[in-house]
């Protein structure tokens, strides 16, 4: 197992994050941006048959995807298709959707992110389904009214804040993976260093349909406060309570990354509608997940159940009653 050092580990545990550098290969990469760029070139030409907008004009994946962003009213119209994660909308239905290609699946399951888990958490590693594709364009290009962390700045909060209580003693840990370079200029994350040997921090409740949930600003404690830039293969590992939030992007280009989260088998993901799966077992390494087939029929189907009623359409409520204080108005 080609994990974290003794050190990282001891970082990680102190400073309640680490970021590790040259994780994933330029291969990996290239196989994510393949994906996407066809994702992204399919549903820009259904948007331009109807008229919805223009022909792009860019060659890479970033300037097509800008182009057609700066166009469309409803991020959902394009973003649903590209996020690996059904969306948090209050109506859900059959027309809804996320992107479950081989590529993400074999993200998911990339050898040295489980090794690099496996450090955390020990070698029963379950996929946790609270995961998403964050691709952030400039900022200038995005209306005011839009605050989706998908594609906006990223507001203070806990990773343990945005789940349902009852994964609330959940070992379960971030790991953040950055597809093009993360810096202050486009938009990197930002913590408060040591923020996770705290209890969970009071949220203000966001909205359902954007999952705005935030810890106000004024809580913060700005002299504890780190960017964390990583170049494009690295990730950032982040604990549960750490406290985080991600800067505007000012740059001429996106910033691409994914949240993944990954928590010892058997113990409840937070998200209960949503499909998880075993990523990596010692004990048991025939319940692993391989195929990456299965892994999107899981999403379908939950999907399925979902609309049909089987199960309950449910978000956190924990913060509903603090949109009444203050300090959340």
């Amino acid at each position: 197992m080609a994990g974290l050092t003794v050190d990282q580990l001891a970082a990680f545990r102190e400073d309640g994050y680490l970021v590790v550098e040259d994780v994933l290969s330029a291969d990996d990469l290239a196989g994510i941006e393949d994906e996407y760029r066809d994702i992204l070139d399919r549903v820009t030409a259904g948007l331009v048959s109807k008229g919805r907008i223009p022909p792009p004009r860019g060659k890479s994946f970033s300037e097509r995807y800008v182009e057609a962003m700066q166009h469309i009213d409803d991020m959902y119209t394009l973003y649903q298709h590209l996020d690996i994660c059904l969306p948090m909308v209050k109506e859900l239905d059959h027309s809804h959707t996320m992107n479950t290609g081989p590529a993400v699946f074999h993200l998911l399951t990339n050898p040295r992110l489980l090794d690099i888990a496996e450090s955390v958490i020990g070698p029963e590693i379950y996929s946790n389904p609270v995961q998403h594709t964050r691709i952030k364009p400039p900022a200038r290009y995005l209306p005011d009214t839009v605050t989706d962390s998908n594609i906006a700045a990223t507001t203070w909060h806990q990773d343990n804040g945005v789940i349902n209580p009852e994964a609330d003693g959940t070992d379960m840990l971030t790991v953040w993976v950055a597809v093009t370079d993360a810096t202050v200029e486009n938009g990197c994350l930002i913590v408060e260093r040591g923020s996770h040997r705290e209890d969970l921090t009071m949220h203000c409740p966001g909205t359902a349909a954007s999952a705005t949930t935030y810890i106000p600003e004024g809580i913060i404690d700005r002299e504890r406060v780190v960017p964390l830039e990583v170049g494009a293969g690295g990730v950032v590992l982040l604990h549960k309570l750490t406290e985080h939030a991600s800067l505007s992007n000012h740059s001429e280009s996106i910033r691409w990354s994914f949240d993944l989260r990954y928590q010892p088998i058997g113990q409840p993901t937070g998200r209960s509608v949503f499909p998880g799966f075993v990523a990596r077992s010692e004990a048991h390494p025939e319940q692993a997940l391989t195929d990456p087939g299965e892994w999107a029929n899981l999403w379908w189907q939950a999907r399925d159940r979902i609309v049909s009623g089987e199960v309950r359409w449910q978000f956190n409520t924990r913060w509903d009653a603090n949109a009444r204080l203050p300090i959340c108005a």
